[in-house]
């Protein structure tokens, strides 16, 4: 097992050789906040608004959809926002791209008006989440220097195409791929969530539109090398570099453990998670089969856990306490944290739910301040609760987007069974399973 390259992985040196570091921890950069960020408040003992995932588009893509367009008329909008976006990937399961909108698209500038006032309620980080690539942006540099200099920090999702594909560096910004990912090294703030869902070529194409990127498979591979090799994953106690294992379905769940164990031996958390229940992932078969939630899926998080144990890398006892996390391992509580902005304005939990107890605003340009929204959300109730409830709180949350008959505080179970990715009472499954493999 000497690199990921034997399965079909990239070819990445392994850090660790089943001897890790004593209080190593699998803690992507932007991913989770830890239990004490979790309890700051502002001077008047408001919860903090800590995190939030963001939408960003080009400017020439919202300048197309915007132009001369009365806010009434959502139909043209609508209709000028699926065609005009052209994205240069076109992943099958995308909640983000060819959506439709209520509203004209938000500029930069009103993103970082956004990211400003969100900051003095406490913004620690944020996620790219699309629509399409950060990375291709031609504003990319400028959008990090604000970060940067708002000490913001920042988790870019990516296939990495442009890490790894010369032309695509060169095209956009002049430089080759080496050259970029060390440019991109260079932001302390930066850190990539970089997607792999397999190590079969014909199931990771199935994910993306394959006739703009049929060498997409080779790409990505040499792209994450060479993330490596500018020492994206260098650093024990601060993982810039992230292995995002999503959607995981029928087709690949059977690779997700060995990709796993690949992965933190490389000092690269992985991110693991069932499809969400929004655009175009809300219509995956597995949604509405109770076999593979129920069987399938509990059993891998449970061999993920029991992995985790056997590597001397959690507890029995610590994932009784952290709980049982929605990405198998890695801590959850970004739904507590903050909350989601749509290119178009509109306000909404997270991104794994888009239906109408999850919507906050339709567009928070025209809305109350920021602190408002964010008092009035789902979010900064459940946190308040959580506050309330625990002295020392789980250190993980709940799936409250995709998991199935959670109660909400107005007593409504908005995800019924059959409606969510992820099984009702999904933590116990997998603490039950967990003490099966372990005296087995």
């Amino acid at each position: 097992m000497a690199d990921f390259q034997e399965n079909g992985l990239p070819k990445i040196p392994e850090v660790f050789n089943n001897d890790y570091p004593e209080n190593y921890k699998l803690r992507p950069q932007t991913f989770a906040l830890t239990r004490e960020e979790l309890k700051e408040t502002l001077e008047d003992g408001t919860p903090k608004l800590l995190t939030m995932d963001i939408n960003i588009c080009e400017d020439g893509y919202v300048e197309a959809v915007n132009r001369g367009l009365d806010r009434r008329d959502k139909q043209e909008l609508n209709k000028r926002a699926e065609e005009l976006y052209d994205c240069d990937i076109g992943c099958e399961h995308c909640f983000d791209c060819k959506t439709k909108t209520n509203n004209p698209l938000m500029k930069t500038e009103e993103v970082f008006a956004m990211l400003l006032e969100a900051k003095k309620l406490g913004l620690k980080m944020v996620k790219f989440l699309g629509p399409g690539e950060l990375l291709h942006n031609p504003r990319l540099f400028e959008i990090l220097d604000f970060l940067k200099d708002n000490d913001i920090r920042i988790g870019i999702f990516t296939k990495g195409l442009i890490c790894g594909k010369t032309w695509y560096s060169q095209e956009k910004f002049g430089m080759e791929t080496k050259e970029f990912c060390k440019k991109l090294y260079s932001y302390p703030n930066v850190s990539l969530l970089f997607n792999i869902t397999s190590t079969d070529k014909k199931t990771e194409l199935k994910r993306i539109n394959s006739k703009k990127n049929p060498d997409l498979f080779e790409i990505r591979n040499k792209g994450f090398e060479n993330l490596a090799n500018v020492w994206f994953n260098k650093d024990i106690s601060n993982q810039r570099l992230t292995l995002v294992c999503n959607p995981v379905l029928n087709d690949n769940i059977s690779e997700v453990e060995e990709i796993y164990e690949r992965a933190i031996k490389r000092n690269i958390p992985i991110i693991v998670a069932p499809t969400m229940v929004s655009g175009k992932w809300l219509d995956q078969k597995e949604v509405k089969d109770e076999n593979f939630k129920t069987e399938k899926l509990v059993n891998l998080y449970a061999k993920i856990y029991v992995m985790l144990i056997r590597n001397r890398l959690t507890t029995l006892e610590k994932i009784k306490k952290d709980w049982v996390s929605p990405y198998a391992g890695i801590p959850c509580n970004q739904f507590l944290g903050g909350f989601m902005q749509r290119k178009d304005g509109k306000l909404q939990a997270c991104p794994g739910n888009e239906t109408g107890p999850y919507v906050y605003t339709e567009d928070l340009r025209r809305s109350w301040p920021l602190l408002e929204q964010w008092k009035n959300s789902l979010n900064y109730i459940l946190r308040q609760k959580a506050l309330e409830k625990w002295d020392d709180m789980p250190l993980t949350n709940p799936c409250y987007a995709k998991q199935e008959l959670l109660d909400f505080p107005d007593d409504k179970t908005p995800i019924q069974k059959g409606c969510g990715s992820i099984p009702d009472n999904f933590e116990h499954r997998v603490l039950k399973k967990i003490n099966e493999f372990l005296m087995g």
